[in-house]
């Protein structure tokens, strides 16, 4: 076999995306589509300070039997949310247009803390605890936190950047 091309890759996975639909999706209210940054979660309208942008459905998981993944959710103390399509998507930024909320015993939402303009993406902090693997952030904003952590985690993510320097 053999080994595929960036530009055969990307055809092929064009493909792939367009019989899956896997990578795509539009409501009319919001729609996945590639950025800047990859894949992320954009506006198809405007949203107001306070709408419901969408509501978080998918799997459950067990807190108790399921060691967890960067997508899941807290949804209380029992059970984790694997997000589906379009939450899935979702891309964190230090400047959030969006909060996260508990909808219902099942489910998540995100409202609108800004004015959206159709187009924009749609991100919402993701304020991880600080762990080893927590990731350095790449959002952008201005007020960057530079870990994907809330933001009286940044000093613990410091020391362990430093403690993991020196252990290198």
């Amino acid at each position: 076999m053999t080994k595929l091309g960036k530009k055969r890759r990307k055809k092929l996975q064009d493909k792939v995306d367009q019989i899956s639909g896997y990578r795509s999706y539009h409501d009319g209210d919001v729609e996945v589509s590639s950025g800047k940054k990859g894949h992320g979660v954009f506006a198809a309208r405007q949203f107001l300070p306070g709408e419901l942008v969408i509501e978080i459905t998918g799997q459950l998981l067990s807190k108790k039997t399921y060691e967890g993944s960067s997508y899941v959710m807290d949804l209380d103390q029992q059970w984790y949310l694997e997000p589906g399509i379009p939450a899935a998507f979702l891309n964190h930024s230090c400047s959030p247009n969006t909060e996260l909320i508990h909808l219902t015993k099942r489910s998540l939402g995100l409202v609108a803390i800004c004015n959206i303009e159709a187009e924009t993406e749609i991100t919402f902090d993701y304020q991880w605890e600080p762990c080893d693997w927590t990731p350095r952030c790449r959002c952008g904003a201005p007020n960057c936190r530079g870990w994907v952590v809330a933001k009286d985690g940044v000093e613990t993510m410091r020391q362990l950047a430093k403690k993991t320097k020196k252990q290198k």
